[in-house]
């Protein structure tokens, strides 16, 4: 039962933090695939953010419990408010379907999600309410030293130190009423090269966007903290270069169904597989079969009102940079900046 649960467990976490290896179909025997949703609608005309995640999962039975996703094509995918009025969502890549970049939803509206598969199986959500976020009044950060319990190469648990600069939201929260949050962050940063001494020269100031940088899935509900100020760290950012960093928090409104998803999902995602960990809590999501009452599925379709902000850090004014006692040296490569990491431009992105 441990080890079914861990298989979906992951499923789910690969879908929503972006971190699952090529889907890979392999038959084990042992388990019917199941269906698993990552879903979101938010009040901003996003693509990137209103998008559904299909896909089955498929347990391999190993001794690391690694599961590979299959993504599910040609799905009728929809999203309906209280109304009734329905988005149909526009099929991307690897089993991605997402709103039309004019489509966002509506603070104050309920909304569900609607699945069809191709063999005509139906699917369907809870109705989820999307709720405004309050403004982020402020990003702040510390550079600091982290100490983490990891495995090593042996598999034995043991503390790593590292330096990094800790990145914080700052709000303030309306007083009088329940909220919920989570947190995550996407990031842009410079770099340099050097022109190797060949012509033409190449450039050698290069931006490149990394996407998503929150490993593990932030929230909060707001109990200890109703109607003041509240300051939740949302990601550490390396010190592996002197170079600026421009970090983007966004911040979404949850229901009391998502918060509780949420906050399972990252107590699963902290254990480090001690004696001390809590046992693996059933995360439920709020998906079901139409078609199958006894059918699981896996994840969970949410609708969050999202508020953002930004804040460049230049790392080269804080330690080790500033005492020069950096080691490895920093020293920048001689070729063409563009070829050195992906999703690289030589344009300079707003907000540098």
């Amino acid at each position: 039962m441990r080890r079914q649960f861990l298989s979906w467990l992951v499923a789910v976490i690969c879908l929503s933090l972006n971190a699952c290896i090529d889907p890979i179909a392999i038959q084990t025997g042992e388990n019917e695939p199941k269906l698993v949703v990552s879903g979101l609608i938010t009040d901003r005309p996003d693509e990137g953010m209103n998008k559904v995640s299909l896909s089955w999962s498929e347990p391999f039975d190993g001794k690391n419990n690694i599961v590979y996703n299959r993504p599910v094509l040609g799905a009728y995918v929809k999203i309906l408010d209280n109304q009734g009025t329905g988005f149909q969502l526009i099929e991307g890549e690897r089993g991605v379907y997402f709103l039309p970049q004019y489509l966002a939803g509506e603070v104050g509206q309920h909304y569900r999600l609607y699945i069809k598969l191709p063999d005509g199986r139906e699917y369907e959500s809870a109705p989820e309410l999307l709720q405004p976020s309050p403004q982020i009044e402020d990003i702040t950060y510390t550079f600091k030293e982290f100490t983490e319990v990891v495995r090593n190469g042996s598999g034995e648990l043991v503390e790593q130190t590292t330096e990094g600069f800790e990145v914080y939201a700052n709000l303030q929260d309306p007083a009088g009423t329940a909220n919920y949050y989570r947190w995550d962050a996407t990031g842009v940063f410079e770099y340099f090269s050097r022109a190797p001494d060949v012509l033409p020269i190449p450039p050698t100031q290069c931006w490149s966007f990394v996407g998503r940088i929150t490993a593990k899935v932030v929230t909060a509900e707001d109990r200890l903290f109703n109607g003041n100020t509240y300051k939740q760290a949302v990601v550490v950012l390396p010190a592996d270069m002197p170079t600026k960093y421009l970090v983007r928090v966004r911040q979404y409104a949850l229901t009391a169904q998502a918060h509780e998803f949420w906050r399972l999902f990252n107590q699963q995602q902290s254990s480090v597989g001690s004696v001390f960990d809590p046992p693996p809590a059933k995360i439920r999501g709020n998906l079901y079969s139409l078609s199958n009452p006894e059918e699981e599925v896996i994840g969970f379709f949410g609708a969050s009102g999202v508020t953002e902000k930004g804040l460049l850090i230049n790392r080269a004014v804080h330690a080790p940079f500033r005492s020069g006692v950096y080691d490895p040296p920093f020293v920048a490569p001689p070729q063409d900046c563009r070829i050195l990491f992906p999703n690289s431009t030589i344009v300079k992105p707003e907000g540098f």
